[in-house]
């Protein structure tokens, strides 16, 4: 998604010199979280509510005026980086067309159904790019029925972009009516999950019957070994105090 279609968003969240961009940033996620249903991450300040209102209301305009799973927030992050919040948004996220082209090399044909979630997982997932091209390679490619087949699965050490890819692929089921068989997305560090881990989104589709609890020893397991073998990344080694 190039800027033209984020400027308004941009212009939305623009407040002078009371609140730097990555405040506003952090502020306007909480207020798409509470739209989706989920805890705020930071409490809004009284006297730029309504701006933060208006913002909302814009990306959520943007996401439904787009194709489904486009990624948003990615572009915003970036530019807002750029605009003065480089030390607090320091992250660079793999461009749309790029996610695009590997996750039709990923997925490849349509899986046979066997009655269980197919898993897809990214350790490092940024603003959810690689998530959102894979749910949108599986809608236009396999149907809006292969969703619900789908269990999806991000984890990312910084507090914005696990944030980021909460919002994206739950604000994308709401507004277009899709479900996915499960979203879980988790805060801290992929290669060491045992040194803690925050939940930020968890839900399932009624259809799932069998759900592990979030942080269940499988599921760490399996994104630790995702994450090892992941080629980029570098969480811990980029964030480590």
């Amino acid at each position: 998604m190039d800027i033209k279609h984020i400027s308004p968003l941009l212009g939305a969240l623009d407040d002078g010199y009371r609140h730097r961009p990555h405040e506003m940033l952090g502020f306007f996620i909480s207020g798409v979280m509470s739209l989706c249903g989920l805890s705020e991450w930071h409490t809004i300040p009284e006297e730029i509510r309504p701006k933060i209102n208006e913002a909302v209301e814009v990306y959520a305009d943007i996401v439904e005026s787009s194709k489904p799973f486009e990624d948003v927030m990615g572009p915003l992050y970036m530019e807002l980086a750029s605009r003065g919040g480089r030390q607090q948004l320091g992250q660079y996220f793999t461009p749309w067309d790029v996610a695009s082209m590997m996750a039709q090399v990923i997925a490849g044909e349509k899986p046979e159904d066997t009655g269980r979630l197919l898993k897809v997982c990214d350790p490092a997932c940024g603003s959810g790019v690689m998530l959102l091209a894979f749910a949108h390679h599986a809608l236009f490619n396999w149907g809006e029925d292969a969703l619900i087949r789908l269990s999806m699965t991000g984890c990312d050490i910084d507090a914005y972009c696990s944030r980021l890819t909460a919002v994206q692929l739950v604000a994308n089921c709401n507004i277009f009516n899709f479900s996915f068989g499960e979203i879980l997305v988790l805060c801290g560090d992929s290669l060491f999950p045992e040194k803690g881990m925050e939940t930020i989104v968890h839900a399932t589709a009624p259809t799932v019957s069998r759900v592990l609890p979030a942080q269940a020893p499988e599921r760490l397991t399996a994104l630790a070994e995702a994450a090892h073998a992941h080629p980029d990344v570098y969480q811990h080694e980029l964030f480590a105090a």
